[in-house]
Parts: C-alpha cells; sequence; structure tokens
C-alpha cells in the first residue's frame, strides 16, 4: 500500500516542479498523462481480476491515445 501512495506523492511535486519551470498547459498535461499511465501499469503489475484487466487496458489504450495527440514527440 505504500507504494501507490508514494508513487502519487511524486506525481504530484513533479507535475508541481514542471508547472513551475514555466511550462505550457500543453507540457503540464502531457506530464500528466504520462503519470497517470506510469499508475496504472504499476496497478497492472500488482495483479487484478478479470473484470479489472479489461478495465486497465481499456483506460490505458485511452490513455495512450490521448497521449499521442496532445504529446508531439
Amino acid at each position: 500500500m505504500r507504494l501507490p501512495r508514494i508513487a502519487s506523492i511524486l506525481v504530484l511535486v513533479f507535475t508541481a516542479v514542471t508547472a513551475g519551470a514555466g511550462a505550457t498547459e500543453a507540457d503540464a498535461r502531457c506530464v500528466r498523462l504520462e503519470n497517470r499511465i506510469a499508475d496504472l501499469r504499476l496497478k497492472m503489475r500488482l495483479g487484478y481480476t478479470t473484470r479489472q484487466g479489461r478495465t486497465y487496458r481499456q483506460k490505458l489504450a485511452g490513455l495512450e491515445a490521448e497521449r499521442r495527440e496532445v504529446c508531439r514527440r
């Protein structure tokens, strides 16, 4: 249980630092998307039921599609 809590804190700190460094809104949104994807992948590594797996995969696909649109690399 500590790992997701630590990951959430790191996400908040990283987002605050990035947003405070003069990043544009698109950059901040991109960071938030990448953090949500990382958090979801962490949940998937911890194990899940079949129903949760379907939900996780759908959410991950949606987040990755949104990241491709927002985060032009």
